[in-house]
């Protein structure tokens, strides 16, 4: 099988290579790093902000899938122009064009529960509510992922667009800043840390289960769109806690409620993963206390 993997070096996209490395596929990537944490046949540089794909070289995949994006770091600034031009534009540019080319293979994207928007409600939303929400977002992210998958719903391809709608995904290997591992480097180096009042709720799914799911559904459904839910539903309070415990460390409730974020409104996030789950009802997906020990290895 031949892989094109549009997006190098992110969390998800180095599961995904890991994953074509393991069941030794031909894996092309691209992007303006090469891959530092898996293997590849082929690297091909492309700024997505200045360049345009080879959509020729493209097409003769079997599997494309597009994992950039940007704008969902707080820490990092993007322009608007740049958020819809790398989440939006490119991805639909790219199913159009793969479709002028009678492409036959499988394309894949991705969403985020992210585009629910502003919710307080314990519910969880269904590929076709989180599809057709109407809640407000606070960014240009939520909306830029929405758009995609709203093109994904509504537009006839004559291949197999797969869309994913993700929840918080989470892995050893992501970024030093991110949650956990800000957490884990924190009591480690005894650094002094600071939370918001920790009452959001979010699923939670390992990022190496995430290829595990997509290529297993390869083989049984051409649905277009997926939720993949979190097998774990915790509040940022509930995932401070474990790790401290994980740690055997007291938590002060002066730790909480000094940090600000901009999705405070989004305060319960979850997505309805029935459909998936009926398909793959035997999937072993890990948890999250087992996946601390593999964090605690590379901190």
């Amino acid at each position: 099988m031949i892989v094109s993997l549009i997006g190098t070096n992110g969390l998800l996209s180095n599961e995904i290579g890991l994953f074509c490395n393991k069941n030794n596929f031909t894996l092309i990537c691209y992007g303006r790093k090469e891959p530092s944490v898996h293997q590849f046949n082929e690297f091909i540089f492309l700024d997505l902000e200045k360049e345009e794909i080879n959509i020729e070289k493209i097409s003769q995949s079997d599997v494309v899938i597009y994992a950039s994006g940007i704008g969902v770091q707080s820490n990092v600034k993007y322009s608007t122009q740049s958020i819809y031009h790398i989440n939006t534009f490119i991805p639909i540019d790219l199913s159009n064009k793969l479709n002028n080319l009678g492409f036959k293979g499988i394309f894949i994207t991705f969403g985020s529960c992210f585009e629910i928007g502003n919710n307080s409600k314990s519910v969880q939303f269904s590929e076709y509510e989180v599809a057709n929400s109407l809640l407000n977002v606070p960014n240009d992210y939520c909306i830029s992922k929405r758009l995609l998958t709203r093109f994904v719903t509504s537009s006839i391809q004559s291949f197999n667009h797969m869309h994913f709608i993700l929840p918080t995904i989470y892995g050893e290997r992501e970024l030093e800043h991110r949650l956990i591992p800000y957490i884990i480097k924190s009591i480690k180096n005894k650094g002094i840390m600071q939370f918001t009042s920790g009452t959001q709720i979010r699923q939670y799914l390992y990022a190496g289960d995430v290829p595990r799911i997509i290529f297993e559904l390869l083989r049984l459904e051409n649905k277009k769109v997926y939720n993949i839910q979190g097998i774990e539903t915790y509040s940022v309070r509930n995932i401070v806690e474990k790790v401290f415990s994980f740690y055997n460390m007291p938590i002060s409730e002066e730790l909480f409620g000094k940090a600000e974020r901009s999705d405070v409104g989004m305060q319960d996030l979850q997505l309805d993963g029935s459909l998936v789950k009926s398909l793959l009802p035997d999937f072993n997906y890990k948890t999250f206390v087992e996946i601390l020990k593999l964090y605690d290895k590379c901190l």
